[in-house]
């Protein structure tokens, strides 16, 4: 499934051998285009105090529906022992 909105987890589809595409990303704005949807994505766990934005085609990606449960659970409930 492909992103439609802010806040989902997401990774690249095809996987290079690159580490950076086997990150997932957060989705921090999703612009609507049709077939040249853009989002803007901030990795997770990079451990940098300002992580780079990236921007890419909302195709080339594909939500992590189990990750992105997982954090609007957190987000609405707060620290309930999820994990």
């Amino acid at each position: 499934m492909e992103p439609t909105r802010r806040g989902q987890i997401v990774n690249f589809k095809k996987s290079v051998k690159n580490e950076l595409h086997a990150r997932s990303y957060v989705i921090l704005s999703f612009e609507e285009k049709g077939e040249d949807s853009m989002v803007e994505m901030q990795a997770g766990g990079t451990g940098l105090p300002f992580p780079i934005i990236k921007t890419a085609l909302a195709r080339d990606l594909i939500v992590d529906e189990g990750q992105t449960l997982e954090l609007e659970y957190y987000l609405k409930y707060g620290n309930n022992d999820l994990f």
